[in-house]
Parts: structure tokens; sequence; C-alpha cells
């Protein structure tokens, strides 16, 4: 369920920034997509929407030659109306996920350490709970950064750095693994904390085998059997 939770206030992260530089969105399982106002309004792009829908389960090369120059028809009205403006918004957008994941983890932190006596006196409560829950948010740079790495080992096309730390670097003129390295690395500091000096000895082994399979069987769950049918 915690998968789910952070893999869609990430991008309602991302919705809000959008929201906030004045574009529609829309909300989809593993990412969202932002467009100028009306864009989502057009009778153009609702036709678009309507012929991918359509040819959902068809490549695009086996669409008919009538559907294609419906496409190129409609994206053609489209880019006239409203052309594409590169804009600090972009950045702003794309900063907006990873502020949101780490905003809610810091959060949850606080509340762990002004409550540390509590919990080191009398154990967790519902609330310290949920503060452990929140503040491992920031377990998504860490796992971001391992599947970067992950994939590049396994099949290399030269890139080690994914997501938007690795847009936030290039956006910043920075080196690509700068903003992926800083954030994984707090990230794994902070987790740590939470797994060695706030969950009891007792507990931590369970806790973290759990969170493992539960994580990785969520993840699979939602980005590739329940999520692509309820957001698509």
């Amino acid at each position: 369920m915690f998968t789910v939770i952070g893999t869609l206030s990430h991008e309602y992260g991302h919705i809000a920034a959008a929201k906030l530089n004045g574009y529609d969105t829309v909300l989809h399982y593993g990412a969202m997509s932002y467009y100028p106002k009306g864009y989502l309004e057009d009778e153009n792009y609702k036709a678009l929407n309507k012929l991918s829908l359509e040819y959902k389960s068809t490549e695009y090369n086996n669409w008919s030659e009538a559907a294609k120059q419906k496409v190129e028809h409609y994206t053609k009205i489209l880019s006239e109306r409203y052309p594409y403006n590169e804009s600090k918004s972009n950045i702003l957008i794309t900063i907006g996920g990873p502020l949101q994941t780490i905003v809610t983890g810091t959060i949850g932190l606080i509340i762990l350490f002004i409550r540390r006596k509590s919990i080191y006196n009398i154990g967790l409560k519902i609330i310290d709970w949920l503060a452990v829950f929140l503040s491992l948010f920031w377990l998504r740079e860490v796992f971001n950064i391992f599947t970067s790495i992950s994939g590049e080992l396994i099949s290399p096309n030269g890139t080690w750095f994914g997501g938007d730390e690795l847009g936030i670097s290039q956006s910043l003129n920075l080196w690509d693994g700068t903003i992926p390295l800083i954030l994984a690395t707090i990230g794994f500091v902070f987790s740590l904390y939470v797994i060695f000096r706030i969950l009891p000895k007792k507990i931590r082994l369970t806790f973290i085998l759990s969170g493992f399979i539960g994580g990785i069987s969520g993840f699979v769950l939602w980005m590739y059997i329940i999520g692509p049918k309820v957001l698509p």
C-alpha cells in the first residue's frame, strides 16, 4: 500500500508544481503529464486521445494509414495552437516530485526525533509507526539509484543514473550523478537512523525482510498489473 501511496504522492508533487505554473495535468499510474491551459479541452486532443485508446493494443507502425493521417492532422493543429515553450517552469515541475518525497520523509523524521525519548522509554505508538513509514519515503532516492545502476550493469546503454534526479542535474548543468548521489546518500543515512536507532532490535530483521518483500511485490503489482488498468 505504501508503495502505491509513495508513487502517487510523488506524482502529485509534480502536479502541484505544474498547476502553480498554469498547466493542465493528467495523473497516470507511474507518471504525470502536463499541458498548456485549454489543451485537454481541445476537441483535437479529445479526438487524438480517443484514437489512441482504440489502437492502444496495436503498434503504431501497424495502425491503418487513415488513423496515422488523423494523428498527424490532430498533432499538427495542437502544436500550432499550443507551441512548446521551454522555460524555467519545466525544471520546477521536475523538482516537484522529489521535493514532495523529501518533505514527506523529513516530516516523518522530525516527528521521530521529537518523540525519540518516548519511543525509547515506552515503545512505538501508532503515531510513531506512521512517522516511521513517512520517514522511509527517503528510501525512494536509494531505490532510484539502485535500479538505475543495476539496469546499466545488466543492460548497458551508457546511462548510470535516471529519473527526476538525473533531469535536475542536467537542467542545472551539473554532472549527471550529482543530485542522484547526494539524495541517495542522504536517504540511505536517514533510513539507517530509523531502522537501527528507532526500531526495536527484536523486530528489525522482520521489518527489513517484510519491507523488502512487500516493497518489491507492491511495486510489481502496481506498476505492471493494477496501475495500468486503474490509471493508464
